[in-house]
Order: C-alpha cells, then structure tokens, then sequence
C-alpha cells in the first residue's frame, strides 16, 4: 500500500507518494507531479470568487461556479489517475477554504470556487474513497514537524507563517502542534486581522498580496507590516492578546500557554523563496531590523530572549526550503493515523 498525499491550491494541484521512514519520519517517494487549473480547457480566465459575506450567508452557488468548481475537481483527478495505474493507493487532500462538518466538502472559499460535493465527486469518478479534507496551513505544519528536514524537528515553540496564495498559520507549543483553529478563543489567523488602518495583514504576507503591494509601497513599509505582525505573534503568546489589530470578533487575553517564548519563527512557502531573492532580501532586512527595533522595547525577559548585543538575534527567524510541506504532512498524516 502507497499514501498519496494531494496539495491543493488556488491555482494548481500537486502530489505525490510519501514514504514512512520511521515512525515519525517521512519523505517524497519521488518529485511532486504539478497540474496547473488554468491548463484544463474549461478553465474560465474571468471567473470572479462569491464575496465572503454572501457565501457566509449561503448564497447559492451559480452554474459558472459549478463549472471553475469542476474544473479544480478533475485537475485532482487526473493528478490520481498518474498515480494509482503504479498501485493500490490511500489518498488524502490538504486544501484551503472552510469545509463542512464531514469535511468532504468546501463551503466558503477566499481564492476560488466553493465545492459543497468536493470528496463525493472525485470519489464517484475514481471509484474509491478519499481521507477526509484537511486543512492546507495544518498540513504545512505537520510537513515541518515530520519531514525528514522538517524546520520544527526538535523545536519546543515555534511559529510558523507560510505565504502563498493565502497565508497558513501554524504554532508548536510544549513540543506539540497546535492548530489555530483548537485556539482561537485567544490568537487570530493572519486572514481575520486588518491594521489600524483597514488593510488586511493576508495583503502583506501572502505573495499574491505582496505582488500587488511591491509596486506600490516601499520595502521598509512592507517589512515593517510583517514584522509588526510577528511581534504580535511573540507577545500574544507570551503576556496574552492587546488588541493590536482590528478583528470581527472578541479575542480573550489569557490562554493556557503564557509566559512561553518562541524559540524560533519559521516562514515557509512561496513568501520564504521571494524572501531569498534580490527584492524578497530588502523586505527580509526590514523584518529583522522592524524586530528589532520592538523587541528591544519589550519585556526585560522578551527582550533577553530576542535580543542580543543590541541586534535580534536572527537565528530566531527560519527561512524553510520545504516547499512540499503540505504534501508531507498529509502524507504524515495519513501514515500515523489510517495505516
């Protein structure tokens, strides 16, 4: 038996075999195999998403959005047909958008079409069941913590932001992975939080908000938004939420893992790759530097940790080359808990 394991994402889908080294590590049996939607030749160029506030309201869902649905679908079925003529196959999904109680379907969906049938259509089509839908930040999470290179291996506290299409959010506290989702009575992800001024933090920390951004603002503006962003995340942990951003709803200021200090912050995905290049540096140094510039202002015991020689100690921040996280922690998943 093999476990395929499925990243899909707002403009492409990706797979491959993951294989179980050990009991809590795992690998690429080979490269992942990519399938691009706009490829596929229904894909429709001026299909625009349902606003947020209608699909939340359960508008219905329109023909032309069946259709982009359909499209995404059957790019995911033809990504399994590659695999399963080599051998019998588990296959799992890690995919973004907020699914429904059984998690077969997606019913609200930020960069794409909602697909209320999703797991009841690939199965009628490729005649055997799928693990239920998981979540794509989730699952970058996992593939950090069980690849065979993962970048939270051996770390007791660490945040993880990932950027792509979207932004994944991701904690490690105590030596255990804590899905955002099990904690938002006290910390939000980046997609529910805006700035002072309305904006939304996703703009600054997805690469799709970031290419919008790049030409319009400075590199010390959209580093010092990240950073700002990251400092919430170190003191929210540590003392408890201060209202730093606005949000849609209430936040508590205590949890149960206060006084904890993050030994590292990982930044993954597409964001960690434009970080590494000529532009991405520029922005990368603002992070650090906007750090800081916060850090040295914190908490005398913040500050010690973060702070060196009057520098951030930037071992704090990973820049992951794991970019197939997502398909290693669903493959991950399914390893540890269905074989």
């Amino acid at each position: 038996m093999k476990v395929l394991a499925i990243d899909a994402g707002a403009t492409k889908v990706s797979g491959a075999i993951v294989d179980k080294i050990n009991k809590d590590t795992f690998n690429l049996d080979e490269a992942a195999i990519e399938i691009q939607y706009r490829d596929h030749p229904n894909f429709n160029t001026s299909f625009t998403r349902t606003n947020l506030k209608d699909q939340y309201q359960n508008i219905k869902i329109s023909d032309l959005e069946i259709q982009q649905g359909n499209v995404y679908m059957d790019c995911i079925i033809d990504l399994i047909k590659h695999f399963t003529s080599k051998a019998p196959l588990k296959i799992g999904i890690a995919t973004a958008g907020i699914k429904d109680m059984n998690n077969r379907g997606i019913t609200i969906m930020a960069n794409g079409p909602r697909m209320p049938e999703y797991l009841n259509y690939i199965e009628s089509k490729i005649n055997q069941s799928v693990y239920p839908l998981e979540s794509d930040a989730n699952m970058c999470v996992w593939g950090e913590e069980y690849a065979l290179d993962g970048s939270l291996r051996n770390i007791n506290n660490a945040y993880y932001l990932g950027g792509g299409t979207g932004t994944a959010d991701g904690l490690k506290l105590k030596s255990k992975l804590v899905p955002f989702d099990q904690i938002s009575s006290w910390i939000a992800k980046t997609i529910e939080l805006k700035t002072r001024n309305g904006e939304s933090l996703e703009s600054y920390t997805s690469m799709s908000g970031i290419n919008k951004l790049i030409n319009r603002l400075t590199s010390h503006d959209i580093g010092k938004i990240i950073s700002e962003l990251l400092f919430e995340r170190i003191s929210t942990i540590y003392s408890g939420w201060n209202n730093q951003y606005q949000i849609n709803r209430s936040i508590i200021s205590t949890h149960p893992y206060m006084n904890i200090l993050l030994d590292q912050i990982i930044i993954g995905q597409r964001l960690s790759i434009f970080l590494q290049s000529k532009i991405g540096n520029d922005i990368y140094n603002y992070i650090v530097s906007g750090l800081k510039d916060q850090c040295s202002k914190a908490n005398p015991i913040v500050k010690a940790h973060f702070i060196k020689d009057e520098n951030f100690i930037t071992k704090r921040i990973l820049l992951s080359k794991l970019r197939e996280a997502p398909i290693l922690g669903m493959g991950a998943k399914i390893w540890m808990e269905n074989c």
